[in-house]
């Protein structure tokens, strides 16, 4: 059974996996890996309803009747600074506990730490995307990566699993 969300109520708990992944993607950017990496999370954002079915805050998240009303989460304002000094991190924490207290008023305790795993998922399927070679060859996930990933599981109290 899937929780009544409101669509401000959407809109936030949407822009927690949105802030996370776009602070992994800023640890490494590239054209061409951006692009990769925003496909990656798609297909991850995707089939978060088939594989957290009885999750009820992701399937009132993923309800198919109210996506198509669309989803307009509070976009991460990003400066290029922030991005140069590793700051985007810190501003898409503060997002992601926004979107965390929300979940937290509106579900139990397990419905919130598979949200907090999915948001750890998706950042994880968008720093596998692409490597730092040529058209997203190489190593795929780079240190870099792989601190951000580990802050962003430290800080949602979420074990590490594939990267």
């Amino acid at each position: 059974m899937a929780l009544e969300l409101s669509s401000a109520e959407r809109n936030t708990l949407m822009g927690g996996p949105l802030a996370a992944a776009m602070a992994v993607m800023a640890v490494d950017m590239g054209i061409f890996s951006s692009a990769q990496e925003a496909i990656a999370l798609g297909r991850q954002l995707a089939g978060a309803a088939e594989r957290y079915a009885s999750n009820p805050l992701i399937a009132g998240l993923f309800d198919p009747e109210a996506l198509k009303q669309g989803i307009q989460p509070q976009k991460l304002e990003v400066t290029a600074e922030e991005v140069r000094d590793g700051k985007l991190l810190d501003r898409a924490l503060e997002q992601i506990d926004g979107a965390v207290a929300l979940a937290r008023a509106k579900a139990d305790d397990a419905s919130v730490k598979q949200y907090c795993q999915l948001i750890v998922e998706g950042c994880e399927a968008v720093a596998e995307a692409a490597g730092a070679g040529l058209f997203g060859s190489g190593e795929k996930v780079s240190a870099a990566e792989k601190a951000a990933l580990e802050r962003l599981r430290q800080h949602l109290g979420v074990a590490p699993t594939t990267v």
